[in-house]
């Protein structure tokens, strides 16, 4: 148990931050926009509906005008142990995502669209300590609660049919509430770290991208986003977000993609994606949970069964960001998925509209600590379901 007591206030900082919610690739969903959801997150060389600039805007040059709305539940289900102490949090959460297009003219589509992450961990009961270690203050319930909302403003340039260039010029607002986190004391024990109540914070980044339609059957696609520097979490700067200024952005993240038509029939995609991790000041504090970058590789299928049916699966896999060393300090963000699968299906309502479903499951995973986080262990898994509508104009 004396792991336990080298747990720091500033040690904390992505352990807030990255709660277990929405956590599938890091703090990343499996996927963004249903359709993509449904083929393991392949998306890059595949747009598919006005989502697209969410992976790549250079999509957003081959979708005609049409919106695309739907809805994210997210569920998840985390179990810590800290040596003999079980800390349980379930959390469901829901939230919409989608986007519209609007094609200008042959060269030039615009379009906005909506995504989220977020929501936190609550396991109901204080961080558990060795019977008679004194605690300054009064130790409150564990437990940490984040919200992200982002908006992207796009446009795509086809310089000429077979190629697009896009550019999203993205605004992120986030939210910050967290409680029961306690500081070491050297020779004194444990302090409560006051909570701040619930903090905003706002940021700006931009993401590119390019597509090419190599043939009628093969496409390649590239993205990069720059990293959203974000403004301060009043109050947390104070301690949880000292070595930071107050401050977590938003990573920087790069991938490549392919799309092959395998038969007018069936499509098949992939992604190979880095999300750069490590190069988030938050994360860089020597006491803290140390994110290491993470690779992230999606492939799926999708079968146009008939002219009514599409079905889509999909798989990903990522390496792991968290090292086992650094368990107890991520305590609050188990984000420790490694492997998803994933299956969808839309259905044609008519020439112009359709509706859709996605689900994505991790299987259950366990990480146990060494080191300085012997004894303490996370384990977990996720589900994600979609509902959503098409239309195109």
């Amino acid at each position: 148990m004396k792991t336990i007591l080298k747990v720091s206030a500033s040690g904390t900082t992505m352990a807030l931050l990255a709660s277990n919610a929405w956590a599938v690739n890091g703090i990343q969903l499996n996927g963004y926009g249903i359709k993509n959801a449904g083929m393991g997150g392949a998306s890059i060389a595949l747009p598919l509906d006005a989502s697209a600039p969410v992976n790549n805007p250079a999509g957003l040059g081959f979708v005609p005008t049409s919106f695309a709305v739907n809805l994210v539940a997210f569920s998840g289900n985390t179990t810590a142990s800290v040596g003999p102490v079980n800390l349980r949090d379930n959390t469901t959460v829901m939230a919409p995502e989608g986007g519209f297009a609007k094609v200008l003219n042959p060269e030039w589509t615009v379009g906005v669209t909506i995504s989220g992450a977020g929501a936190g961990s609550d396991y109901g009961a204080p961080l558990p300590l060795p019977p008679g270690t004194p605690v300054l203050g009064t130790a409150q319930n564990l437990k940490s609660n984040r919200k992200i909302a982002e908006i992207a403003h796009s446009a795509a340039w086809k310089p000429r049919a077979d190629l697009a260039l896009g550019l999203s010029v993205i605004y992120a607002k986030q939210e910050l509430n967290s409680q029961g986190l306690l500081l070491a004391i050297p020779g004194v024990g444990m302090a409560a770290v006051p909570g701040h109540g619930t903090q905003s914070a706002s940021g700006w980044s931009a993401r590119l991208g390019a597509l090419w339609n190599v043939t009628p059957e093969l496409s390649l696609g590239t993205t990069y986003r720059s990293k959203t520097s974000m403004s301060a979490l009043s109050g947390y700067s104070q301690d949880i977000l000292l070595y930071s200024q107050g401050k977590v952005d938003l990573p920087s993240d790069y991938g490549i993609g392919a799309a092959w038509k395998v038969t007018p029939a069936v499509t098949l995609a992939a992604d190979w994606i880095t999300v750069n991790y490590a190069a988030v000041k938050a994360n860089q504090d020597p006491a803290g949970p140390r994110w290491s970058d993470q690779k992230i590789f999606k492939v799926g299928a999708a079968w146009e069964l008939n002219p009514t049916w599409t079905l889509r699966a999909g798989y990903s896999k990522n390496t792991a960001q968290i090292d086992s060393s650094r368990v107890m300090q991520n305590i609050l963000s188990p984000a420790i998925d490694n492997s998803n699968i994933a299956v969808g299906a839309s259905m044609k309502l008519d020439d112009k509209s359709d509706i859709s479903f996605s689900f994505d499951a991790a299987p259950q995973r366990t990480l146990t600590g060494t080191g300085a986080s012997s004894g303490v262990s996370l384990q977990g898994h996720t589900q994600v379901l979609r509902l959503g509508y098409q239309s195109r104009f």
